[in-house]
């Protein structure tokens, strides 16, 4: 059979999103991507013959992350949403963007990390690095380092933020926004918001679900900063996808099935790709820029959290 190296590989991938995803479901704050990746570099040490999933792993990240970045445009929403609120948000993504991005050239930091450090922090975590990495080119350590990165500093976030609330002496709303503003996964935002209130919870998660709609100015945004300028962009096709439903589970809310069945599948597949690059990741590389990453994570985060304690009457 033609294709039978790739199936170890796939069916691999696939097992280990479909755990990921169920584990996901145990705690607010468990990320079904986070989850995925992790367990595929764990099995990545653990098997003696990579050998034997290096081909299934090349096919799930070409097909599962192209069809799971389509299928991301359904979770985007930007329905009743109040513009000076809209336009908050706004300025603290490309406040962050900003920030992470110079502070890797200052400290040398590889271009591709540091375009995915930036996305994952100013947007949705895992997601927004999972769905840049393809449109710049990033390698398969780039990818890792940048998700395990934003991974630390998320969960030491989302347990010092109730703290930060009691001790900074902010109003709920104040504390609202900057826990939707700042911290990188919705789960996250759940679980700190949730630990000082039910509404701050709500609140929260409508702050961030507005940041991971801006997923679609990043997208031609990124592509711009990581072109090699004697080559044209070209849009892939599931950009095209994307912007397509993103558009769609906007414009039709009544389609809340299906919307749904489109969530679930874009999870699953954004899942398996990123397992994939676990099960194919070089350790070495990752080691090597890895610190530097969470340095640079830290440095923009506490940067952003200074401007917004600042400005948060304005």
């Amino acid at each position: 059979m033609k294709y039978k190296g790739h199936i170890p590989g796939l069916f691999l991938a696939s097992v280990i999103a479909l755990l990921s995803v169920y584990i996901a479901t145990f705690h607010p704050s468990f990320d079904a991507l986070v989850i995925s990746i992790i367990i595929g570099m764990i099995c990545n040490i653990l098997l003696s013959e990579r050998s034997l999933i290096m081909q299934g792993a090349a096919s799930a990240i070409g097909f599962y992350l192209p069809a799971g970045i389509a299928l991301y445009g359904t979770q985007l929403s930007l329905i009743g949403v109040k513009t000076s609120l809209f336009v908050s948000i706004f300025l603290v993504v490309m406040m962050t963007f900003s920030i992470t991005l110079v502070l890797s050239r200052i400290f040398h930091l590889n271009a591709r990390i540091a375009i995915l450090l930036a996305s994952g922090l100013s947007v949705c975590g895992a997601s927004a690095i999972a769905v840049v990495s393809p449109l710049i080119a990033a390698k398969r350590e780039d990818t890792s380092i940048a998700i395990l990165s934003v991974m630390m500093l998320g969960l030491i976030s989302m347990l010092s933020y109730p703290l930060l609330y009691d001790v900074m002496l902010f109003t709920k709303d104040e504390f609202t926004f900057m826990a939707g503003a700042t911290l990188p996964m919705i789960g996250q935002v759940k679980v700190a918001a949730g630990n000082v209130c039910s509404e701050c919870a709500n609140s929260a998660l409508q702050i961030k679900l507005v940041r991971v709609a801006f997923l679609v100015f990043l997208i031609p945004l990124t592509m711009i900063l990581s072109r090699n300028r004697e080559r044209q962009i070209l849009v892939p096709w599931f950009i095209v996808g994307f912007l397509l439903l993103s558009v769609l589970s906007n414009a039709l809310q009544s389609l809340k099935d299906i919307l749904y069945i489109g969530r679930a599948a874009g999870t699953f597949c954004l899942s398996a790709g990123l397992a994939a690059i676990g099960l194919s990741v070089d350790f070495d590389a990752i080691i090597e820029e890895g610190l530097s990453s969470l340095g640079i994570v830290f440095a923009s985060w506490l940067a952003v959290m200074i401007v917004v304690f600042l400005f948060r009457n304005i």
